[in-house]
């Protein structure tokens, strides 16, 4: 089951429609986020759709209404939703859900290596509707995820997580400049290392390794480990890991 809340008004998500000639629709033009409810840090999420909208000329709803709506989605699955969050180039407002694939929860992932492209005009912060071409880079390598390699040799940002490693018993990930999505459940991971005393750097990942272990992170994995990458065998969780995730 699933449900959606279009421009205000609920119905089950099979029958919420936007106009065919939506700028969503014929060029990509929208900014959405994805959250797990309950828990999600909504002012988080809430500030890098402000600042989508602001970099794609989106005007935004009344993020008050928008909590009241993510709400009311939410209480409908009474053991957590994945809510998405869409917000068209034709001034449409979606907010949809589905029940929260808990399986999924920390469930190790196979990768590829794929290449890092630099966004000239949005650049990589702005989580956009324009997702084709990692979709199809998902689709045809035939893993859970695609981890982009920068052309100096680092990691940048998995098509759908955030990526982090430990390296001697330190914590490493990607600075937040702005080059890819500040990813929200990488900045609570880290807060959380933090709380537990573990050290924690913010630096780009070398994509040769070496890493005692290497994760992704998103709104529905959690932490998840990195069990194979380009068909080669990684250990998995690690101390580091085990103690963020107990």
């Amino acid at each position: 089951m699933t449900w959606t809340i279009l421009d205000g008004v609920g119905m089950p998500s099979e029958q919420a429609r936007i106009p065919a000639d939506d700028p969503a629709v014929t060029l990509g033009w929208s900014v959405f986020e994805t959250l797990g409810y309950p828990g999600a840090d909504l002012d988080l999420h809430l500030a890098r759709l402000a600042h989508g909208c602001t970099a794609t000329h989106i005007q935004p709803p009344s993020f008050e209404t928008l909590r009241g709506e993510i709400r009311r989605v939410g209480e409908r699955f009474a053991h957590g939703a994945r809510i998405r969050i869409t917000l068209t180039g034709g001034g449409h407002r979606l907010v949809r859900g589905e029940a929260l694939d808990l399986s999924r929860r920390h469930r190790p992932v196979r990768a590829v290596r794929g290449p890092y492209c630099h966004e000239p005009f949005l650049g990589g912060a702005v989580k956009h509707g324009s997702r084709l071409p990692w979709v199809i880079a998902l689709r045809e390598s035939g893993v859970d995820e695609v981890l982009l390699v920068d052309d100096d040799g680092f990691f940048r940002e998995g098509t759908t997580s955030g990526i982090l490693a430990v390296i001697g018993g330190v914590l490493y990930t990607a600075p937040e400049d702005g080059s890819i999505l500040a990813s929200t459940t990488v900045t609570g991971l880290v807060a959380h290392a933090v709380e537990l005393g573990i050290p924690v750097v913010r630096e780009r990942i070398a994509s040769a390794g070496p890493w005692d272990a290497l994760y992704i992170a998103s709104a529905t994995r959690n932490l998840a480990p990195v069990v194979e990458l380009d068909g080669v065998a990684l250990p998995g969780f690690d101390p580091v890991g085990q103690k963020l995730i107990s």
